[in-house]
């Protein structure tokens, strides 16, 4: 099968979702316009921002700190070790070595040394494994964000991601969630940084694929604590619809976002629908609408535990 671009060229990457198939260099500059598209569409970033990408060590992350570098944009990297055994120090290594290979800077935050490794705050809390490492992370996004003045925090997250996460919102009619749902949610006066997700556009295949074609050396295994998530099932059954009806999957989240246009408020209050204006955690000054933010209040419990053992 010949490129559909160049005409010249074998094709090396299928994509029945666009009825189209690219060679190498022809693929990179479909992925690179559709980054592109995603950001200009919705506003996300201008050439003065400097970004903070957030990297796990997995494909999606590291193809995003990739391509946002090569587009131009000042970045530099934030890893969060989350201290699951094995896992988390593979995953730190990729991260790294991405860092050094590309001379770019990488900060490090160890949840052991911050007292809520993952696997001891999930156990502490009611809720799903993944949800509390959510919680966690963004905790430190903002924080780390902040504190060392980037304007924007930009995550990996693709197409795959999101319409996964719109499908579940919707069989739960999750309102407060699906008012929140967009690649954008821009800085607050209450010390919230400017999130982005640049890959919205993009599949999980179509960057694996710019990984592999790029040479980037990433984390292959999924995190051993998500091996339960619900996410995972909603992904399985779009793929399955995508199989048979190439382009569902984009259609989808697309249209949802075409129907609700208007760019949600970045907030604090995901789960409590406040409206009244935050005020700063007694103990670490992040905005919060108790007296103690949620991340405080885990790594409380945690810390109780250890103290006990």
């Amino acid at each position: 099968m010949k490129c559909k671009r160049c005409r010249r060229s074998e094709a090396a990457v299928d994509l029945p979702s666009h009825n189209s198939a690219f060679c190498p260099e022809c693929f990179f500059v479909f992925f690179r316009r559709q980054v592109e598209e995603g950001i200009r569409k919705f506003r996300m970033l201008s050439p003065s921002d400097r970004v903070l990408v957030c990297v796990s060590g997995g494909k999606d992350s590291l193809v995003l700190w990739d391509i946002l570098s090569e587009l131009g944009f000042r970045t530099e990297g934030l890893h969060i070790d989350l201290g699951i055994d094995g896992y988390s120090a593979r995953s730190r290594e990729k991260s790294l070595a991405y860092a050094v290979s590309r001379g770019k800077e990488l900060i490090v935050v160890d949840l052991r040394a911050e007292g809520v490794p993952i696997p001891a705050a999930a156990k502490r809390s009611s809720k799903e494994e993944c949800a509390v490492c959510g919680t966690v992370k963004r905790y430190f996004f903002n924080r780390i964000a902040a504190e060392r003045g980037f304007t924007a925090v930009a995550t990996g997250h693709n197409l795959d991601d999101e319409a996964a996460r719109l499908l579940g919102n919707l069989l739960h009619w999750d309102s407060d969630h699906l008012s929140r749902q967009h690649p954008l949610l821009p800085e607050s006066a209450d010390g919230l940084v400017r999130k982005v997700k640049p890959l919205w556009r993009v599949s999980e295949m179509e960057t694996a694929a710019y990984g592999f074609l790029k040479g980037i050396d990433y984390v292959t295994e999924e995190c051993p604590m998500s091996e339960d998530a619900t996410s995972l099932v909603y992904k399985k059954a779009l793929s399955h619809i995508e199989d048979e009806m190439p382009g569902t999957r984009r259609r989808f989240y697309q249209g949802f976002l075409h129907q609700n246009r208007d760019v949600p408020k970045n907030s604090v209050a995901l789960d409590q629908g406040e409206e009244t204006p935050p005020v700063k955690c007694i103990s670490c000054g992040a905005p919060t609408y108790t007296e103690i933010c949620s991340f405080c209040r885990l790594k409380e419990k945690v810390t109780k535990t250890r103290g006990r053992s």
